[in-house]
């Protein structure tokens, strides 16, 4: 590196820095600017950073640029034993209410619904409380978003990427768990 840089110490320095970045970036699955706010706030250690960054809950909305309401749904996906499914992919999701608007239809579209172990059957998406969709209903839930029709360039980003996470996770996870915080 210093070759290449001509003996500029400072020149490698940055080339060094930002050459962690970018493997944040692709092990965290993250943008530079995530990555390097945690690279720093982690003292320049890489698996620290990305450690951190997979910490986060991850908010989606469909304005990126306004602020978040802090009342809506959390998603997470779970095993069997109900722990967390974790992987470097997992993120908590948060969407805002008036974002989750959108999909609360597909959602609600599968309801009444029959716990497999439990037998007890809930009636209605309940925007107060834990939903739990198995591996299977999730996929109709996510059928039923994929054929919303929109010409929004900001909504038809959101529902990519959350269907995009929805697939990520259904690769391994057993449930998918909705929790309204209204």
């Amino acid at each position: 590196m210093i070759i290449e840089n001509d003996g500029d110490l400072l020149a490698c320095e940055q080339e060094f820095h930002r050459n962690n970045i970018n493997t944040i970036c692709r092990l965290a699955e993250c943008n530079e600017i995530i990555a390097e706010k945690y690279y720093r706030i982690c003292e320049f250690d890489i698996e620290k950073s990305i450690k951190k960054i997979h910490e986060q809950l991850f908010y989606l909305t469909i304005n990126p640029n306004e602020s978040i309401d802090k009342i809506g749904f959390i998603l997470t996906a779970e095993n069997e034993i109900l722990d967390k499914y974790e992987t470097s992919r997992d993120k908590s999701l948060f969407i805002q209410s008036k974002d989750f608007e959108y999909v609360i239809d597909a959602f609600e579209s599968v309801f009444p619904l029959t716990d497999s172990e439990t037998g007890e059957i809930q009636e209605f998406f309940d925007i107060v409380s834990d939903n739990f969709f198995d591996n299977k209903t999730s996929r109709i839930i996510v059928d039923k978003m994929a054929k919303i029709k929109t010409k929004d360039p900001n909504l038809e980003s959101f529902l990519r990427d959350l269907i995009k996470w929805f697939n990520i996770q259904l690769r391994y996870a057993d449930d998918i768990i909705v929790y309204g915080d209204l």
